[in-house]
């Protein structure tokens, strides 16, 4: 059971935490509508749509920014104690930095946790609708890409107005090569057009080079081809692109994704890199809450807070830097996508530490 103390301690970091989410997800939300309202220029979008565009992208954008929301109210709610001599009473009380910190760290562990498991999933079925009408009104095209377990769907337009739908159980080099393949063509009237089943087709230089296929058009009888060359209009990174994004899905669902599209040939390294980070945002917080509260020992009531609100500034600046190159060199395949997601928090184990032995070592001297 927490002391009263403890529970005095949890009313303020949860009344801080509150105040600065809203006002960093107010200040995100006004962000991102000035870049829907840049991205729609010259498009005709309706202005509704650009409003519902950065409404559907704030639970995404508000998960994003938890880890800086957390280490900011942990820093701002222990200056607020500081300020009113009252951190400094408990600490002449006999209770060390730790066992003060053990109000945040369960606070902001519990909302970790209630982001993970609530917040993700939410924001992964607003991505989706945001995703749908980003192609629509801003990309303006149709996603070229569905994959499913027993293959991946693909669509294209060619120049000369057929529609092509191609199935393939497998594929290779990123979707480049399909194997075992289907491809279906439809004229402008949605009437089917003909056929062409097959062994492995190649994307190259705008062409699909076939391989033993069987070409069936309109009523003719099949003909089989060793070797066919078929009009491509699309290339690997639209095939790519037109993935669905990991934010997407919740976290649950990236599983089985992630094991459908290695099943399949794709790398799925940046699904894996997103999965994991979800998976270690606690770990992430319990370090950021513990980083916070080592940045604030040895603060006195009269000190100036400009050194700690700059050096806060800088360790967050890190952060990002350290997670968004790991998270590159992860879904690149420089780095194992698992190493590569836990080093970020890691790291923040590390510089807590250190700041804290370095500390000691001040005081002793």
């Amino acid at each position: 059971m927490f002391s009263k103390l403890n529970i005095y301690l949890l009313k303020n970091f949860i009344y801080t935490f509150f105040i600065i989410f809203i006002l960093i997800t107010l200040l995100v939300l006004f962000s991102d509508l000035i870049e829907q309202f840049r991205k729609a220029t010259n498009k005709n979008v309706p202005i509704e749509i650009i409003f519902k565009l950065a409404i559907l992208n704030i639970p995404s954008l508000s998960f994003t920014t938890l880890p800086i929301v957390i280490f900011f109210s942990t820093i701002i709610c222990y200056l607020k104690l500081i300020r009113n001599s009252e951190y400094i009473v408990m600490g002449s009380s006999g209770m060390s930095s730790l066992q003060l910190a053990k109000a945040p760290i369960l606070i902001f562990f519990l909302i970790s946790i209630f982001f993970v498991l609530i917040v993700n999933p939410i924001s992964a079925v607003f991505q989706k609708e945001f995703q749908e009408l980003d192609y629509k009104h801003i990309k303006r095209m149709d996603r070229m890409t569905s994959v499913s377990k027993n293959g991946i769907w693909l669509m294209q337009e060619n120049q000369s107005g057929i529609t092509n739908i191609i199935y393939a159980k497998n594929i290779k080099d990123e979707g480049a090569t399909l194997i075992n393949f289907m491809l279906l063509e439809y004229d402008q009237d949605n009437d089917f057009k003909g056929r062409i089943d097959g062994k492995e087709a190649k994307l190259a230089n705008s062409k699909w080079l076939m391989y033993d296929v069987l070409y069936t058009k309109d009523e003719d009888k099949p003909k089989f081809y060793s070797y066919l060359e078929y009009s491509a209009s699309i290339n690997r990174e639209d095939i790519k692109n037109s993935l669905s994004a990991p934010e997407m899905m919740s976290f649950i669902q990236l599983g089985s994704f992630i094991y459908i599209l290695e099943k399949l040939g794709y790398s799925a390294n940046d699904y894996k890199v997103y999965f994991y980070n979800i998976v270690f945002m606690p770990l992430t917080i319990i370090g950021l809450v513990l980083l916070a509260t080592t940045i604030i020992v040895d603060i006195k009531q009269n000190d100036k807070y400009a050194k700690v609100v700059i050096f806060s500034f800088l360790i967050i600046f890190i952060y990002f830097f350290t997670s968004n190159l790991m998270s590159a060199l992860g879904e690149n395949s420089k780095v194992n996508p698992l190493i590569s997601s836990l080093i970020t928090p890691l790291m923040i184990f590390i510089m807590s530490f250190g700041i804290n032995k370095y500390k000691k070592l001040i005081r002793k001297s």
